[in-house]
């Protein structure tokens, strides 16, 4: 009898409480549990998509299009920024029961992509410099 007291407590305190409730209703009052957890994919779309990061997707496919050294790296410092912001904020005790919760995803895509596309438009911009 002891053995199962002690899996029904441990399962209990596992479980989703009210508190952790509390912090998705606060960072994604959106969200509910009928959605089920939110993927990286997920996160993406949901970080891209808010106004900065539209901004920001501008910002990089304009430096993309139109090959700078300056625009370049005003393009590519904010979008390395948010990588290292995003990374850096999920490591906080809200954040962490919120990804326990379900109601935030892993900003490791999204971080990845933003690495990606700011060294692609400082290739792109530091090489056409050099060719031209």
């Amino acid at each position: 009898m002891g053995s199962v007291r002690g899996r029904l407590i441990i399962a209990a305190a596992l479980t989703p409480q009210a508190a952790w409730a509390e912090v998705c209703a606060v960072q994604r009052p959106d969200w509910v549990p009928a959605d089920g957890p939110r993927g990286g994919v997920e996160e993406m779309g949901y970080i891209l998509t808010s106004p900065l990061g539209l901004m920001l997707l501008a910002v990089l496919g304009l430096a993309f299009l139109v090959p700078r050294r300056w625009l370049a790296v005003v393009a590519a410092l904010p979008a390395l920024g948010l990588a290292w912001l995003l990374m850096i904020s999920r490591q906080a005790e809200g954040a962490a029961m919120a990804m326990a919760e379900g109601c935030v995803g892993s900003a490791l895509p999204t971080a990845i992509l933003l690495v990606v596309l700011a060294a692609a438009v400082l290739v792109r911009g530091f090489r056409a410099r050099a060719a031209g």
